[in-house]
């Protein structure tokens, strides 16, 4: 329930749209095993020696409606690179999601998970959403934000570049710099 009480105060709260911030504490990644809008099955495995955006999200959070196409330009943005971005709906029927995104000037061509009951993402520490987090290719959360984020901030694509396998990091270990 704290989920569904507390994004309302982040949708009216004006707070500005912001990038990733480091992690205090780097840790593996919890499961992710959740059904998409299409029918398939994904887990963390099928996204194994790439970066991951994992953005939870809801129809009826402002922010989370305002971050979708942003997302979908992030999503093109690095495609053809070792890098996913995913949508994690909490809570929500297939029919109102799927209601929501053709509302949409593109549809977003990322995996878009359901969580019905929530439990990924309390597994994630996602009490609010929207919530993004940021896998790096070795399985660890590296970044995160809780609010709406402004995924069209070449700072933040900057951060996401340097996690990536292959992109020019000078040390190519997977940790982000700090802002």
């Amino acid at each position: 329930m704290l989920l569904l009480l507390a994004a309302p105060l982040w949708a009216q709260s004006g707070i500005p749209a912001q990038i990733l911030k480091p992690l205090a504490e780097p840790r593996a990644a919890p499961a992710l095993a959740l059904e998409a809008l299409d029918g398939r099955e994904y887990g963390l495995a099928d996204f194994e020696g790439r970066v991951i955006l994992v953005n939870f999200w809801a129809t009826w959070c402002p922010p989370c409606r305002k971050e979708m196409p942003a997302l979908a330009r992030l999503a093109q943005h690095f495609q053809g690179e070792a890098f996913e971005v995913v949508g994690v709906n909490v809570g929500e029927s297939v029919e109102r999601i799927q209601d929501f995104l053709q509302t949409l000037p593109v549809l977003p061509a990322f995996p878009m998970l359901l969580d019905p009951d929530g439990s990924v993402s309390q597994a994630w520490h996602a009490r609010v959403v929207p919530t993004t987090l940021v896998v790096d290719r070795n399985g660890h959360l590296v970044l995160g934000a809780v609010g709406e984020v402004d995924f069209d901030s070449p700072d933040l694509r900057g951060q996401l570049q340097a996690l990536i396998p292959g992109s020019g990091d000078a040390e190519g270990n997977g940790t982000a710099p700090a802002p």
